[in-house]
């Protein structure tokens, strides 16, 4: 995206100018963060025992920062990030590949301009971009996990009151290969872990992504809330990713996305929150209409633990395979865990345009209730209880099989230990339904975090 590149060079020159016109003497600050997980999971691809997909292993994540503040409108952030895996139990798919410290990555690295005496501020370079519950933006690097969520993206934003108006230009490539990396001396060797090229470079996407949208907050009384959004994303995949896909598959996409959300106080105990959107577009000669959303109620109990519950029900068009156009979700930047941990494995087994989606969340009918208790200080304890339905069943060696997802529960809870330390367990249980075939078998994820942050 040459517009994209030349912005970036021209609102540095400028800032570069700004900065020795002004003479405020520059300041620093600085943060760190260390994270680690032991993760368990079991059949949670194929849900099925017939493979040896078994696992045990430990993600260590350590992040450094720092912010270089010219004056009150001008600042450079940068943001370094290594993880590494060990395992305890391996799959059979990967006994053959070694354990390695990986690499260390620029995470962020980004300029921090406010113009003076205006509420506009413009955010150019890698940084984090998260609107909402991040149904739609949320993370531009969905095959590296949790490691990162950046953009390659210019935010302009433009505030007035309890109304906030942010302009975006994304443009996310399929590698880590735009910045400089630090990588372990084995990289030439297959590793444990995060999937990557012949180069070493590390796999974050199935097409290079680009999109220019506009999202408005509005910010209103006794919490309320309203937001709305247009975003025109265009995909371009790559081949040698997106293995068995057809022809029109591989054209480029384009879509257009528009919708909003809603948080509103029905009263002093019941809550409101729903988000809908819909796209259209082209791939080829293919056509693209869909629509997804979520919607739910909850209702807060006066007491001093806190306790809600929630009913809702997530809603993500599916792509009907009697027609040769497109009428499922497309779910933009939101390929992340939003609903489930375990679940996201399972999309890769799932032909969604001939290729290995990593979260990508679609054809999905979903009620779920949710629990939320804090018995004691600084504990937060959630139960769910999802019912997963497909729209349409996958066709699978010349059969189709039933729209019956499964069912999944879920147990979280989440503690501090500190202001600086914190944590959380998490188990997460999947009984499959008849969407997928036989044999079948249950899957747990299970998972605990410690993380320490000083900032």
């Amino acid at each position: 995206m040459k517009n994209l590149r030349l912005t970036i060079l021209t609102l540095a020159v400028v800032s570069c100018i700004s900065i020795n016109m002004l003479s405020a003497a520059p300041s620093f600050k600085w943060g760190f963060q260390e994270r680690l997980r032991n993760t368990m999971m079991n059949n949670n691809q194929d849900f099925s025992s017939a493979k040896d997909d078994k696992q045990d292993f430990f993600r260590i994540r350590t992040t450094l920062w720092g912010q270089v503040d010219f004056n009150p409108n001008l600042a450079l952030r940068m943001q370094l990030n290594n993880e590494f895996r060990y395992y305890a139990v391996t799959r059979e798919a990967d006994k053959s590949k070694d354990f390695t410290l990986d690499e260390i990555v620029i995470e962020h690295l980004n300029l921090r301009f406010t113009t003076p005496g205006a509420p506009i501020t413009f955010i150019v370079g890698r940084q984090n971009l998260m609107y909402g519950e991040g149904f739609i933006l949320m993370d531009g690097a969905p095959w590296d996990g949790s490691r990162t969520i950046y953009f390659d993206a210019i935010k302009m934003s433009v505030t007035g009151g309890p109304t906030t108006i942010d302009l975006l230009a994304i443009d996310n490539g399929l590698y880590d290969d735009r910045l400089p990396t630090l990588k372990s001396a084995n990289q030439d060797q297959p590793t444990k872990g995060l999937p990557k090229d012949k180069e070493g470079n590390q796999w974050l996407n199935d097409n290079r992504e680009k999109a220019i949208g506009v999202y408005l907050t509005h910010k209103g009384k006794e919490g309320a809330q309203w937001e709305g959004y247009f975003i025109h994303k265009i995909e371009l995949p790559k081949p040698w990713i997106n293995l068995g896909a057809t022809a029109q598959q591989l054209e480029d996409l384009g879509l257009n996305t528009l919708g909003g959300r809603v948080i509103y106080p029905l009263s002093s105990h019941f809550k409101l929150t729903t988000e809908w959107a819909f796209q259209v577009g082209s791939k080829g000669s293919a056509t693209q209409n869909s629509y997804g959303g979520y919607a739910y109620l909850t209702y807060g109990f006066n007491n001093a633990k806190k306790m809600a519950l929630t009913g809702g029900i997530n809603s993500l068009s599916g792509d009907d395979p009697a027609t040769n156009d497109n009428e499922g979700w497309n779910p933009l930047f939101s390929r992340w865990p939003k609903w489930s941990e375990l679940y996201i494995y399972s999309h890769t087994y799932e032909n969604i345009q001939g290729a290995k989606r990593i979260a990508y969340w679609t054809n999905t009918l979903s009620p779920y209730l949710k629990f939320d208790i804090s018995p004691i200080k600084n504990v937060n304890i959630s139960a769910f209880l999802y019912h997963l339905q497909a729209f349409y069943g996958q066709t699978l060696a010349g059969s189709t099989t039933g729209k019956d997802r499964g069912n999944e529960f879920q147990l979280w809870i989440r503690f501090n230990v500190t202001k600086q330390l914190t944590g959380h367990f998490l188990f997460d249980y999947f009984m499959p339904g008849d969407f997928y075939p036989a044999p079948q078998a249950d899957a747990y994820f299970i998972r605990g975090e410690l993380m320490y942050t000083l900032q």
